[in-house]
């Protein structure tokens, strides 16, 4: 059995810089609404699936990330938002705006493949850490693979810290 590290990256919301995507026109970031769940839950596991680094932890984080989205679009106001291109999404953010979760982006920012290496993660990250600032948190929380894209490149953004984590240990304390 491999053994796979994870890291819980923290970024202070009370210190969050501020951001400019430059992200052409064509393409928006909004709030999911609760019809689109079945295709938001399509995109993020679509993203996982189609990135090799996840291939053997995705069966130990597909039924937490699950639960978790179905969760998330139990609530009045969806906390989720997703990045179109025209009105196909293309990405899409899942998250958990309750203090105390032990991860607040429950999927991270999730991008197609075709669409990846754009700034389009990194747009969708800030969106997401400024969603839950204005849910009231003071610190947002993610959890990732140490050696994925998203924790290489995405992640240590917008001046995060990051210390191992783990996240088997957390899906076990249920």
């Amino acid at each position: 059995m491999k053994l796979v590290r994870w890291k819980r990256f923290a970024w202070d919301l009370t210190k969050l810089p501020a951001f400019e995507s430059r992200l052409p026109s064509a393409f928006n970031i909004r709030a999911a609404s609760r019809d689109e769940e079945k295709t938001v839950h399509q995109v993020i596991f679509t993203a996982f699936g189609l990135d090799t680094a996840w291939g053997d932890s995705i069966r130990l984080v597909r039924e937490f990330v699950e639960s978790q989205l179905a969760a998330s679009f139990a609530h009045r106001a969806v906390p989720c938002l997703v990045l179109t291109h025209g009105t196909r999404i293309i990405a899409a953010s899942a998250l958990n705006v309750n203090d105390d979760a032990p991860s607040h982006l429950i999927s991270g920012p999730c991008v197609l493949s075709e669409y990846r290496s754009r700034g389009i993660g990194t747009t969708l990250l800030h969106e997401s850490l400024e969603h839950l600032k204005a849910a009231g948190l003071a610190t947002a929380h993610g959890i990732s693979k140490e050696n994925v894209p998203a924790s290489r490149f995405i992640y240590p953004k917008f001046e995060s810290t990051n210390v191992e984590f783990d996240f088997e240990g957390l899906l076990t304390a249920k």
